[in-house]
């Protein structure tokens, strides 16, 4: 965190369990009157959702041991996807003493990578089902993973199952695209 803000950049940090002393006191707080809340709804794809984002102070003392510590947040969502009802509080910090309504624009755009990339790789491609033990195969299998992933975007594709399904076969196409940007790149 100090490098972070050591050179004038904020942080937004998803609390989880595995830090219980902070996890502890980002949730005790989140029963005291907030600062500041922005709520927001949205729809689509199967699901229907409801979110309140709440802000605090951060208590002085942990802010000892996370550099720039300035606001706890949480954000509950709650509604009904794909017919079942939901109803999930997740915790942050942040270095940023900004509004609700300017944390929850950062955090929806989070979300978006998370529900996009991270979704993506996950469950179309597979990677954490991976099983490979050897670190160096891990990594080199995941850049293939984000070559083709990126791959698939630049050919157009919004969905990456149908350009798995349409590129699957097309190696001298995937070529192509490999390889005309550096030669373009070469002519400069």
């Amino acid at each position: 965190m100090a490098a972070i803000t050591a050179q004038g950049h904020g942080y937004l940090i998803t609390v989880k369990g595995n830090q219980p002393t902070l996890h502890r006191a980002v949730k005790t707080m989140s029963a005291s009157t907030p600062l500041d809340a922005w709520s927001w709804s949205q729809g689509g794809h199967g699901h229907d959702a409801h979110c309140r984002l709440k802000v605090w102070s951060a208590d002085p003392a942990l802010r000892a041991d996370w550099s720039g510590l300035q606001r706890y947040i949480s954000v509950r969502r709650w509604g009904q996807r794909e017919g079942k009802t939901f109803d999930h509080t997740t915790y942050y910090i942040s270095s940023e003493p900004r509004s609700a309504w300017w944390l929850a624009q950062r955090l929806r755009g989070h979300r978006r990578i998370e529900n996009t990339l991270h979704w993506t790789k996950d469950v179309v491609l597979h990677e954490d089902d991976c099983g490979l033990v050897d670190s160096q195969a891990a990594t080199t299998l995941a850049l293939i993973r984000n070559i083709s992933f990126n791959l698939l975007v630049m050919a157009g594709y919004r969905s990456i199952s149908d350009g798995i399904d349409a590129m699957g076969e097309q190696i001298g196409r995937l070529w192509t695209m490999i390889s005309e940007p550096a030669k373009k790149q070469l002519r400069i």
